[in-house]
This record gives structure tokens, sequence and C-alpha cells, in this order.
């Protein structure tokens, strides 16, 4: 809660100032009392929403736009000198906040290019571009790297190619259905729809000896608007880089699965690890070097939902186009560091929120993710002025701008994996990864939703005028929209191995996937087009900040799980549906666990009235007690055994995709055997972990 200048250090607790309202004017009615904060008395809910207006202060559009200016200026790929440079800048930063950044070091695998070549060999020799042009104002341009796809291995191939769409598992079908072989090919794809990683290792599994990925145009180039460096979207000669790291089955170093990858740590061997298992050679390239492989390629035409936004009709290959594919990379371990900062709670220190956003990029990073890792740093300024103040949070807070995420979420994990103790009294994390633009779009574990939403309600939207609440409704024909937690960024470990509920505060504006990955992801274009006027970089820190602090400082903190049980309740009846659409009949009982789902419902809904009385009257002495079942009530979802083929993931309830990526998986212990591995017996081994979750949950929430 917000706390008076004083401050009993001796105690590390706040002096309890009391409130007293101010008598109204002659002739005027007293004006409203808003409602208490959800999870705040009414007492401590006017001291936060003090709070929050002072902090709401602080964040600018110009302190925006100075970070950026600053740290966008040289590209930082994770463990490079520009990368140390960009963490020696923020921590110069929190500093002079008052705060006191640790840097810790981790010693992580990955891979770094020598060669990237990609010729054409038929119907005639070219050699195609594999990196951008300069523009006038890029800085360090040396120092980018050419369009790569990190942890691909080496190769140095030749031959034929065959056009597969977005190298989807059902893609890859299709051209089997077709008589399409791909043994000794080598395949080009678009990205969207799934993770890259996905596409090499179907390809793989298909015979292919090689992949190349491009962006088309219809996804994101001139089909959708004016390109780079007039407009937001992604010119001819964009690339987009990116990890094929198998992230669907681990985060993290691949060779420390499980522990953090300190300087002497145990380490598998490359050949071990589940996050480089089944991959080929792949590379990125942009449209107008895929221009020429594709009008040249013979066969039949594609169906229509293949074309893409070029100016002639795409054929499925082989025949009429080669290509020589050279990539020769270092694979090495190198250090990597997280910056990290620790306000101190004054009531609960061991309880814990954690802000975080990855500051490392292939590029510069403007967006993605400079965005996020600057409005953890507002964030940082806000709070530091504050604390010399005297306030402090009831919880600690962390803040924490992570490297390594676009290798695999390496920071985050390596950090998670290290703090494992700590992190079973963890409240919440809030992740930071492209938050700056017009167009909101959270994903939260369902226990967060009505945080998320609630703190909308308290930002100021640019543009509009009103709330970003307001904004969010009318983008989304009255409703918002709050998408369940997948895969693809630093909430992973937090959420999906350890439990820890979070939330993933994200907007952009339209042409933002233009840039992605690219070094087009510059000052210049955030300025220009992502966030001209720098203000919803401000809001989005704002809604960081609120976010934050009320989850640090609830009395009873704010953790829906009656929802969260309905949820479960639809996918366990959809899993039933979905069994007798495939096969006609109940292959795995879920029956009990749909009476258990319903049970934790009821109790969670009685925990729910049971907290709200409480905080009527004020009645502290039960505050602790609701609380630390709340905060183990996630940890109820996970098993110790991990998810079938991929132990590293504990939750049973929401993993990312296996054939997706970044798409979210529910009741993966469930689905992923009984649909995609077709093993009857490991999902009924997984019905029974899932009912002694909900049992578990239950009991959790029975006060």
């Amino acid at each position: 809660m917000f706390r008076s200048r004083t401050l009993a250090l001796a105690t590390g607790l706040a002096t309890v100032v009391p409130l007293v309202a101010a008598a109204p004017a002659a002739g005027r009615s007293p004006a409203p009392v808003p409602a208490p904060v959800p999870g705040f008395t009414a007492r401590s809910s006017a001291w936060q929403r003090a709070y929050e207006k002072a902090f709401s202060a602080i964040p600018s559009a110009a302190n925006a736009r100075r970070l950026d200016s600053e740290l966008a200026q040289e590209p930082a790929l994770a463990g490079t000198t520009g990368d140390w440079h960009r963490v020696q800048r923020i921590v110069r930063e929190l500093r002079s906040y008052g705060l006191h950044p640790e840097v810790k070091t981790y010693y992580t695998y990955l891979s770094r290019p020598k060669r990237v070549s990609v010729e054409e060999t038929a119907p005639q020799r070219r050699v195609l571009p594999v990196k951008e042009k300069k523009q006038p104002w890029q800085k360090f341009y040396d120092e980018v790297i050419p369009g790569y796809n990190g942890l691909s291995p080496s190769g140095n191939v030749e031959g034929e190619v065959v056009y597969a769409n977005y190298g989807r598992p059902e893609d890859f079908a299709l051209l089997a259905k077709n008589g399409i072989s791909l043994k000794g090919k080598i395949v080009l794809v678009r990205y969207g729809q799934v993770f890259r990683g996905v596409k090499p290792r179907e390809a793989g599994k298909a015979g292919a000896k090689a992949v190349i990925i491009y962006s088309d145009p219809a996804n994101d180039g001139f089909s959708r608007g004016p390109v780079y460096p007039n407009g937001p979207w992604r010119a001819a000669d964009g690339i987009q880089r990116g990890s094929i790291a198998q992230m669907m089955y681990a985060s993290g170093d691949p060779l420390t699965p499980g522990w953090p990858s300190t300087k002497n740590a145990p380490r598998l061997k490359p050949s071990q690890a589940p996050e480089l298992k089944g991959l080929i050679p792949t590379t990125p390239i942009s449209y107008g070097a895929a221009e020429p492989l594709l009008r040249a390629l013979k066969g039949s035409q594609v169906p229509k939902e293949w074309q893409g936004g070029l100016p002639f009709p795409y054929r499925f290959g082989p025949g009429g186009t080669r290509v020589h594919l050279n990539i020769q990379s270092d694979f090495i371990t190198t250090p990597i560091w997280d910056v990290t900062v620790r306000i101190p709670g004054a009531q609960r220190p061991d309880q814990e929120v954690v802000l975080g956003g990855h500051h490392d990029a292939w590029v510069y990073g403007s967006l993605d993710n400079l965005s996020g890792a600057e409005n953890v740093l507002q964030v940082a300024r806000a709070l530091g002025k504050l604390l010399k103040q005297g306030w402090r949070p009831n919880r600690t807070i962390v803040l924490a701008t992570w490297d390594g995420e676009e290798y695999g979420i390496y920071g985050s994990t390596e950090y998670a994996e290290a703090h494992e103790r700590d992190l079973r009294n963890a409240v919440a994390y809030v992740n930071m990864d492209i938050a700056a633009g017009s167009q909101f779009g959270p994903s939260a574990t369902p226990a967060l939703d009505q945080s998320v939403i609630d703190a909308s309600k308290e930002v100021r939207w640019p543009g509009t005028n009103g709330t970003l609440y307001d904004a969010w409704k009318q983008q989304n024909g009255g409703k918002t929209p709050i998408d369940r937690i997948g895969g693809g960024s630093d909430f992973q470990p937090f959420f999906q191995r350890y439990g820890v509920p979070a939330m993933d505060l994200g907007a952009s504006s339209p042409g933002a996937s233009g840039n992605y990955h690219c070094s087009c992801d510059d000052l210049y274009s955030t300025e220009h087009f992502g966030d001209p006027t720098w203000e919803y970089h401000a809001a989005m820190s704002r809604l960081a900040g609120i976010a934050t602090l009320r989850l640090a400082n609830a009395d009873v903190i704010a953790m829906r799980y009656q929802p969260y049980a309905a949820e479960t309740l639809g996918y366990l009846n959809d899993f039933t549906a979905r069994q007798r659409q495939k096969f006609g009949r109940v292959v795995v009982d879920v029956s009990r666990d749909v009476q258990q789902a319903q049970a934790w419902a009821r109790a969670a809904q009685s925990l729910q009235s049971k907290a709200d009385a409480a905080l009527s009257k004020g009645d502290k002495a039960t505050f602790r007690r609701f609380n630390d079942r709340l905060i183990r009530a996630e940890r109820d979802l996970l098993t110790n055994a991990g998810l079938p083929t991929r132990p590293w993931y504990r939750h049973q309830i929401y993993a990312p995709g296996i054939d997706t990526g970044y798409a979210t998986q529910r009741l993966p212990g469930l689905n992923d055997p009984l649909f995609l591995q077709n093993d009857p017996g490991t999902a009924r081994a997984y019905e029974a972990r899932l009912f002694a979750s909900l049992k578990a949950a239950t009991r959790t929430l029975d006060l």
C-alpha cells in the first residue's frame, strides 16, 4: 500500500498514518468515495490509490524516447559486445534512480554464424542477399548479423526446392497426399501460423535436408501497406531472424535443462539436448530474395490458401529451382547477463512479485524488446523516487531485464532454475515483451484475468478520451479478450515449470509485425510508425506498475480461481467431445475430473466470499491464511513427473503446443498422448495425475 514518508526503519514497517477525510465545503455534496481496490480494505485502498496517482505521474513519453535513443543505438545479440554495452547502460540507469542492480552471469550454449550463403543454381545462377541494406541513420551496422536462425546445424547442401506453405504438419501431409516427396530436397516455407522451430523439425521428418524460411508480403509486407522506411511493413530486403530451438520441449540453455547454467555446471552433450533434436540446416531470407525461387518453380499450382502475396501463381515444385545453401556456425558456451533489482517488502519480504522483460535483440530491437525493458526501467525510476520518500511495498518486488530470450528464453529460465526455492512463495510474474502500441493484447493465467482488467481501468489511453479498458473493449467489439499463456517468452519458466501465476502485458501498433526480428526494428521505425509520440510506452509503464504494485500491496491477493475452475471444466468437456468425434467413443474417461473441477469451483467461490467478507470488516488476522492458500493453488496444478515427452514442463492445464510452439495447448497431459502420440495408456496415467492435482487445488482453497 502507499505509505507515509515516515518509515519505521528499525522494524522495516511503515508508520500507520490515519486517514482523515476533509469536510466538504458549505453547500457542496461530499465527493463519492470510490469502491475499494479489489483485494484491499477500504483503509489500505485509499493509500493504494494515492500511491498509484503518485506513481502514474512519473513515467513519461520523453523518458521513453530518451531510453530508446540510447539503448537502441547498437545491436545487442545475446552475449556480444553490444549486448554487454546495453547491460552497462541499464545498470547506470538503475543506479541513477537510487537502486542497487545486480548483474548475474550465466554461461549458455548458443551459435554464431561464420558464413551464411544462399545461391540459386537453377534456372540461373545468382547469389541471394542475406542482409538488409544499411539505412543512413543506423549505427554499428557492421555488428548486424546476417539473416540467421539461431541454433541451426551447419550444413553445405544443394538440391531442388519444394514450397511447403507455412511448414505445418498439415502442410507436409498435403504434400505427401499429392505424391510430392521431400527426400533430399530443400524446403522453402513462409513465416507464420506456427513457431519457426516447428518448420525444420517437420521438414526433417519428411526427408528434407535443409529449410529456407522467408517472410511473405501477404503476411507482413507490401500487401499490407507502405513498407519501411516509408511505412511500418516489411520491405523486400527485410529478413526475420530467430531461433529454431525446440522450446516446446524445454526452455533455457539447451545443455542444462532443469538446473542453472553456472560456469561449472554439468552439461549435456548437444546430441542429448531436447531443444536441439530433429533439426536440419535452416536459414531465413527476405521475400525479395525468395521471389525468383518461387517464380521459377514447376509442378502443380498450390491451393488458394497456400498462395502468398507475390504477383504470380505459386507452385509446389520440385523442378525449375535449385539452391545451394551453405551455413557454417560456431557453437559456443558464452556469458550472458541478467540485470535485476530487488526491493524488499516491508511486511512479507518472502513473497515476491517479479516484473521482467528481455533486453537482448537479434539486431537493434527497439520494439522487440526494448519497449518492454524500457517499461521495466520506467517502473524502476518511479519506484526509486518513492523509495526516497520512505515508501516500501508490502511484498518484495523484483525488477528484471533478461538476456538471451531470443535464443530460447535463456536468462529468465536460468534465473528461475537458480531461484527455485524462492519462487515457491512467489506471488506472480508480470512479463513485458513488445509492450508499446495502440492495440492491447494480454495473456494470463485465469486467476489473474480480473487483475489485468482492473489495472486497465486506471490507465488513460493515448489518442482516446478514456482508459485502456475503454479502448480495449472498443477494439474488440465490447469484449476484453485475454489469451492463455502458451510459449515464446519469459513467462515460460515461471508459470509452466514452477507454477507462478503470470500475466503478459503486450501492446503493438498496426504494422508492428513488419519489423519483427529485422534490422528495421530500430529507433527510426518506432519514432515514425510504432509510437511516434512515445505515449503508449508511458501508458504501458503505468499499467505494468499498477498491476505489479496491486499484487505486491494487496491485503488479500486478487486471484480468482472460480473462473479458472470453470475454464478447466470446459477443457475437460471438450476433451471428451473430441474423443467421441475422433474415435466414436470415450477412450480416456475424465468424468471424475469433471466432478472434481466442479468441487474446485465451489471451494474457490467459498474462499472468495470469505475473503471479501474479511476485507470489508478489515479482519487482518485472516489475511495471511488467505494469501498462503492463493499462492499455493497454482502450484497444485503441477506434476513432478513433467509432461509426456517433455518432462521439463510441469503445468497440467497449459503448455506450448508441440506442433505450434506459440499457441496454448490445454490439458497437455491428456491431449498430447491421445491425439498426437496415439498412446491412450499414457493419457490415462496423466488423467490420474490431473485428478490428484484438482483434488489438491480443492483442498487448498477449502478454508
